[in-house]
């Protein structure tokens, strides 16, 4: 346990050392404000065009998706980093489950989204009429779900990204598409059947659903994301391993 600890507060200090969203005052304003404030708008009035119900609800669903995006493009970033450094090949070449590694790279974007996160919610609290603070309230507890789904995605996009040209080409998809299959524009029971079949294969699809839930009926569609989240995790891990024994047989010679 003390050695896994020992690498995995090595991993962090690497990875906070090497982000880049601190470079300047400006990169952090328009990376942890700017940017995520403009996605939720674009959904919001995207939402209104298109005769959304509750426009408030529009901009909830998008910070809370907008939140594991973050972490989603986060964790998918470092480890495209860490593939042209060779980092990558070294640690997945050596172990077969590096749980410490990925923890390590999770870290500095889920502490970067958590602040992004706070910042959209609270601007949407601010700019909502009726300041529902039980909603509010709603949306905070259910952010550390959005952080967790957004940690597996990434670990998912990323694994699935050595086996693609373009490492970061996960992250884009997730991010393209998760409004539209979670519901947030307009909710998934308003949407046509095709979208929400493929919305029951997105992680977070549950979540903003739980936004209109009852009590009842959220630990459900929580755990169905997470179980969901975790699926895509382990088909990244299970690519990242074939691209391992595909190198080790000498049918790829690049570096993973």
């Amino acid at each position: 346990m003390g050695a896994f600890l020992a690498r995995l507060g090595s991993g962090v200090r690497v990875t906070w050392a090497s982000s880049t969203a601190f470079a300047t005052v400006g990169t952090a304003v328009v990376t942890l404000l700017v940017l995520p404030l403009l996605s939720i708008a674009y959904d919001v009035l995207l939402g209104a065009d298109l005769s959304a119900p509750d426009l408030v609800r529009t901009g909830y669903a998008a910070a809370l998706v907008a939140l594991a995006s973050s972490v989603c493009a986060g964790v998918v970033g470092t480890a495209a980093t860490d593939r042209n450094l060779g980092v990558f090949h070294e640690v997945h070449t050596r172990r077969r489950l590096d749980v410490a590694y990925w923890l390590a790279i999770a870290a500095v974007p889920s502490l970067l989204a958590v602040l992004t996160g706070a910042a959209a919610i609270g601007a949407v609290a601010v700019l909502s009429p009726a300041h529902d603070l039980a909603m509010l309230g709603r949306v905070i507890a259910l952010a550390p779900i959005a952080v967790v789904c957004g940690l597996l995605l990434g670990v998912g996009a990323a694994g699935i990204g050595v086996d693609l040209p373009d490492p970061y080409l996960g992250a884009t998809i997730v991010s393209t598409f998760l409004p539209l299959l979670t519901g947030v524009i307009v909710p998934l029971s308003l949407c046509p059947a095709w979208v929400r079949v493929l919305g029951a294969l997105a992680p977070l699809s549950g979540t903003v659903t739980a936004l209109d839930a009852s009590a009842d009926g959220v630990g459900a569609l929580l755990t169905r994301d997470l179980l969901v989240a975790l699926v895509w995790a382990g088909a990244g891990l299970a690519a990242t391993r074939h691209a391992v024994t595909r190198l080790r047989a000498g049918a790829r010679r690049d570096v993973i």
